[in-house]
């Protein structure tokens, strides 16, 4: 049975606290937090978000870190060795933080392909230092998820591929439907892709106008997505990823997870 949730990214920028409580109102049980800023990362801080999640009886399934945008500049930059040591010790803090609230999985965005902080590294100095991360996450219990975004290096068949040569089953993805559309591609083609090391999706509907809206909303075939996965992608959350413009009251999340939840479980 598919597992269909929200990111509380829906909503910003409200606060995050208040995201996932308004969410969790509208009988969403299963998320993805994105948080916002350092203060977030607090114990007090995230001590409030579990009682949040208990009161509800829902879970976190993947935490999204907003230090994503300086990802490229700190891990994969041509600077010297202590700005990507710097970087590790960040991202200790979010998987600390993932750990905390239960969230099995952190996503990752990566090198970025463009602009002045774009990936200064070989691509086996780029799977090397991935690596050493994923490593730095499962001391904590959390898996890294590598997303295939747009603008980024996993935007590419070929860069997915080439991550799961060389790592084998430590390859994990986080697959966005949208950012497969935007890179050029079915959803179904990058799907295929990445299939057996899927364990996270952000899943959003489109139509020949819109690549971002509600499922539900457009002519995405979610079925032919489901299908397009193995047995070893089940688990996968589908978390709706949408921004606050797809939709005008959060009545309509509701309704989106429900029929989305109702066409995966046929």
């Amino acid at each position: 049975m598919a597992n269909v949730g929200i990111s509380t990214s829906c909503f910003y920028p409200m606060e995050t606290e208040l995201a996932l409580e308004n969410a969790a109102e509208l009988g969403i049980r299963d998320f993805e937090v994105h948080l916002s800023t350092f203060s977030e990362l607090n114990d007090g801080y995230l001590k409030e978000l579990n009682k949040i999640l208990k009161h509800y009886g829902a879970r976190v399934h993947s935490l999204h870190p907003f230090y994503s945008m300086l990802e490229s500049a700190m891990f994969f930059s041509d600077y010297n060795e202590r700005r990507f040591a710097d970087g590790v010790e960040i991202y200790k803090q979010f998987f600390h933080a993932a750990a905390k609230l239960g969230a099995k999985y952190l996503v990752f965005h990566g090198g970025s392909t463009i602009g002045k902080n774009r990936c200064r590294v070989s691509d086996d100095e780029y799977i090397e230092r991935y690596n050493m991360l994923c490593e730095c996450g499962r001391k904590f219990g959390v898996v890294l998820l590598h997303e295939n975004v747009y603008t980024h290096k996993a935007q590419s068949v070929e860069f997915c591929r080439k991550l799961i040569e060389y790592l084998g089953d430590k390859a994990q993805f986080n697959f966005d439907n949208k950012q497969a559309r935007r890179s050029g591609y079915t959803s179904i083609e990058f799907a295929r892709a990445l299939c057996g090391h899927i364990c996270g999706i952000h899943i959003s509907d489109c139509d020949s106008e819109h690549d971002c809206l509600l499922p539900g909303c457009g002519t995405e075939d979610f079925v032919a997505i489901k299908s397009a996965l193995s047995g070893d992608d089940g688990e996968a959350c589908w978390i709706i990823e949408v921004y606050d413009d797809a939709f005008r009251d959060r009545e309509e999340l509701r309704h989106s997870a429900s029929y989305l939840r109702s066409v995966l479980n046929r």
